[in-house]
């Protein structure tokens, strides 16, 4: 008989998360996994990535995974294959290579699981942390190395041993998110390799509401992007390379054609009607990022002016 390790699941939750935590939990209980060897770490303090932190900080088995409240597990051997390809010898972590397409879902889940990743800007600039349904793909799992140009990996269905993130998370309250996290591991060790898992997919309901969806991606942009941009290791955006691709993504939007083009791609693919969010979601998120720059920018040049104004108080 198979000894599996002890795994640790990792879930920031807040109050108003209660309805996907349970379908969440649901699926978890449903899996194949020895009960025994699990214990699940619901997180509610602080924001998203201080959840994150204290669940690294209090986890104490050999393997850890990440869920945000809108994934759901399909398959009842997701836990036993995640965790077998996260332990292989020279693997540093393992995510399934795309999210499920589940065609009951509403539109704009089903356009971001074809898509691979919850904001079009990543997939442009080739950072998805998940495969398009546009791009053909092995059926077998592949190992990834990355020395540079990290994908965007978050908390979706992400499995990794405890002892490699656990020494570089020493206070929530200065954590910034995962992806810096792991920013910091690639710079000590030089390179990371993953376990990109094709055997299973994830099922993360991110667009159920397009209002919420785009209130969410301000929060993103102006709290852990812009206001902590000093701070911050790895960037959506840090070379010429990415700010020239993220200019041909606005013109790309603004003139409609080309991101329409895509979708027709894209419904080559897969035909399904949900392709047709990509162009007019293109188009919104090139707005609202370049207001959210802009906004600070501002703040920047109001700083800036206040400090160095002769009334501005001595230290």
């Amino acid at each position: 008989m198979q000894t599996w390790p002890r795994l640790d699941i990792v879930i920031p939750a807040h109050p108003k998360d209660h309805h996907h935590l349970c379908r969440l939990l649901r699926s978890l209980s449903r899996q194949t996994y020895p009960i025994p060897q699990i214990r699940v770490h619901v997180i509610t303090q602080g924001n998203s990535e201080e959840a994150k932190a204290l669940g690294i900080q209090r986890s104490a088995g050999e393997i850890i995974g990440f869920f945000c409240t809108d994934n759901e597990l399909i398959e009842p051997n997701f836990l036993e294959v995640m965790v077998d390809a996260a332990s292989h010898a020279g693997i540093d972590g393992a995510y399934t290579a795309r999210y499920a397409y589940v065609k009951t879902d509403a539109s704009l889940s089903r356009y971001f699981a074809l898509l691979g990743a919850n904001d079009p800007v990543c997939w442009w600039l080739g950072k998805a942390d998940r495969l398009s349904y546009m791009d053909t793909m092995a059926s077998r799992t592949q190992i990834r190395s990355c020395n540079g140009r990290l994908p965007s990996l978050g908390d979706n269905g992400f499995f990794t041993r405890r002892t490699l993130i656990q020494p570089f998370v020493t206070n929530p309250t200065t954590f910034c998110s995962t992806m810096d996290l792991w920013e910091d591991i690639r710079r000590t060790n030089g390179t990371l390799t993953f376990s990109v898992v094709s055997e299973v997919s994830l099922w993360h309901r991110t667009g159920e509401c397009l209002g919420d969806y785009l209130r969410k991606r301000w929060r993103y942009v102006n709290e852990l992007y812009w206001n902590k941009h000093s701070i911050r290791r790895w960037r959506m955006v840090s070379s010429l390379r990415d700010w020239a691709s993220v200019v041909g993504f606005a013109l790309a939007s603004l003139l409609v054609v080309p991101q329409v083009l895509v979708s027709l791609r894209g419904a080559r693919s897969v035909k399904d009607h949900a392709w047709l969010w990509h162009s007019p979601l293109c188009f919104a998120l090139t707005l609202l990022y370049a207001c959210a720059m802009l906004k600070y920018l501002w703040s920047s040049l109001l700083s800036t002016v206040k400090r160095n104004s002769p009334n501005a108080s001595s230290p």
